[in-house]
């Protein structure tokens, strides 16, 4: 610890964390201002070759949605609406990489301490609100949500068993994807109620558009405010790196918001469900990771995380009516989600369709390509099958470990497990795609360096893997950025998921914790985090909340058995003792 409260973090390119509470105001810094007017150059850029018309950024767009507005603009005025073909898309390749360094440049300066919190969240705000100015980017996906929408709503179908293709003068059809026009749904139900009544309100195409990017736009900066309350409580010294992490990563911001995808509804029920745990509200926490579940499946992996230690935490015979209590909710809602859309046809709804796509950048595809270039295309089904049981034992190995420590983990260790959780299912999982960061990066201020660093990294290879979308318009582009994707980035991908894999074993081996020890903890903030970072409630409570309520008194001190070797692991990033260690 140096004089001024620092220490030394270890992400990379990531030192010197500032810590907030000991340092005085951020001071004058030459590399401060290069980064962020470096991160604001790179989205000015991203913006205009999005904005140009025929950018290889765009999908096939109705004639309501065509690019239009200031970006459209500056296009014109810098010269870039007169570039077609290859020119457009090497501007298209430039442009990405200068997003991902723009936004490494300077979350190595919020990491340090010298980009202030206040420049931050106007930042992200910004970010955030100017993807309005921009046409569809980068996927067709909302044109499929709008579809099922109106499978369900205008032509009085189940969705989860007839599929687009199934009315081809409906005006949306011609626009789903190839890969998706003959698929059932494949989200939750929740989601496809809420399509259903976005079609309802929309009077156009362009106004589905226009409704789905301001659901994505409401749930990213719900998440962020979610999450910055989450850090000021918890992790204080890190609120800038969180809201940076996640409002300026142009996964985010562009292949997220932009593009409509409902992943940020599932980033806002998980923060949202953390906020409830440090509340002392369980079961609430419970109900939102069960809408988040009902929007997309992956956020039934912190669900079962956050079960696990409800129910491990109370004594033995109270056990069965606390697993009553949560599985009550969860299934009271998702039956009233679920129940206009049940059938024999696909009683999963959806999850069987889903679980037998494959994506072009996923660790499992290139396992699988390997292995059937060695054996002739007899092996390869291997690699599915081994991929899908590491998954399943990775979160049962995190289960494990919170189930063991239910008595007095603490909420930011179950968060950091929560991260732990969502990432092995992205990196370990038969699709990978760049929206697919926002599920735990409201979540990675509380990880250790190698899953903070693995998340971060895949976040900045997602970014790199798309600067063409419709191979139609740009063949030549389009191939070679899959060979790209698959070939450069895909294996930087399985050393990230090693990294992180091992780090994993090596941390439940030793007993050491999930989740980053705090920088410092306030004076101010020690007995807030002591209260309530077990879950304690303020307001008081009946039933099993309220036996939680009492179990949970003092749980912030998990950490405190683990012995010499869970410290060692920890190394330098571990801190001066905290509440929630």
């Amino acid at each position: 610890m140096s004089p001024h409260g620092q220490r030394s973090g270890r992400w990379g390119l990531l030192d010197h964390a500032t810590e907030r509470g000991t340092v005085g105001p951020v001071q004058p810094s030459a590399a401060r201002t290069v980064a962020v007017a470096g991160s604001v150059a790179s989205v000015l850029v991203v913006a205009t070759v999005a904005a140009t018309p025929g950018s290889p950024f765009q999908p096939i767009l109705p004639a309501d949605a065509r690019p239009s507005g200031p970006f459209r603009w500056l296009a014109g005025v810098v010269g870039l609406d007169a570039l077609h073909g290859s020119a457009l898309a090497a501007a298209g390749v430039v442009a990405v990489v200068l997003a991902a360094l723009g936004f490494l440049a300077v979350l190595r300066e919020v990491w340090r301490g010298t980009v202030s919190v206040r420049t931050v969240i106007v930042l992200a705000i910004a970010y955030q609100l100017a993807v309005l100015l921009l046409p569809l980017l980068f996927s067709r996906d909302v044109y499929s949500y709008a579809a099922y929408g109106r499978i369900a709503a205008v032509h009085h179908a189940n969705p989860y068993v007839a599929t687009p293709a199934d009315f081809p003068h409906d005006p949306l059809t011609h626009l789903v994807g190839p890969k998706w026009v003959d698929t059932p749904a494949v989200y939750g139900p929740l989601f496809t109620m809420l399509s259903s009544l976005v079609v309802r309100v929309a009077s156009s195409t362009g106004g589905a558009i226009v409704a789905f990017r301001l659901i994505a736009v409401a749930s990213s900066l719900g998440t962020m405010a979610v999450t910055a309350r989450l850090v000021r409580r918890l992790r204080p010294s890190r609120e800038a790196f969180a809201i940076a992490a996640f409002g300026l990563n142009p996964a985010v911001v562009f292949q997220s918001v932009a593009s409509g995808h409902n992943d940020l509804l599932v980033a806002l029920a998980i923060a949202g469900s953390l906020a409830l745990l440090l509340e002392g509200r369980a079961l609430l926490a419970t109900a939102a990771l069960t809408l988040g579940a009902l929007v997309k499946a992956p956020a039934a992996v912190p669900l079962l995380l956050l079960v696990a230690v409800a129910v491990a935490r109370r004594e033995p015979g109270r056990r069965a009516r606390a697993a009553l209590a949560h599985a009550g909710v969860a299934g009271a809602i998702a039956l009233a989600s679920a129940a206009p859309f049940l059938q024999t046809s696909d009683p999963s709804l959806g999850m069987l369709e889903l679980a037998r796509h494959e994506g072009w950048l996923a660790p499992s595809r290139l396992a699988r390509r390997a292995l059937d270039a060695v054996s002739g295309g007899a092996l390869g089904v291997v690699a599915r099958v081994a991929f899908a049981l590491v998954l399943v034992a990775s979160i049962a190995l995190v289960a494990t470990w919170l189930v063991r420590r239910a008595r007095s983990v603490s909420v930011a260790a179950q968060g950091a497990a929560w991260g732990w959780g969502l990432i092995l299912l992205m990196l370990l999982g038969p699709v990978l795609l760049p929206w697919y960061v926002t599920w735990s990066l409201p979540l990675v201020w509380l990880l250790p360096r190698a899953p903070r660093s693995a998340l971060i990294g895949s976040g900045v290879v997602l970014t790199l893997s798309q600067w063409t979308t419709e191979p139609a318009r740009f063949p030549a582009a389009y191939d070679a950025n899959v060979l790209f994707g698959h070939y450069a980035l895909t294996p930087v991908v399985v050393a990230l998921l090693g990294w992180a894999g091992l780090d994993l074993l090596r941390r439940v081996r030793a007993g050491a914790p999930l989740e980053d020890p705090p920088d410092e903890v306030a004076a101010g903030s020690r007995g807030d985090e002591r209260d309530h970072g077990a879950g304690v409630s303020r307001e008081p409570e009946s039933g099993a909340l309220e036996r939680d309520r009492h179990q949970d008194r003092g749980a912030g001190t998990d950490r405190g058995g683990q012995g010499d070797r869970g410290r060692a692991l920890a190394g330098e990033e571990a801190g001066p003792p905290g509440p929630d260690r």
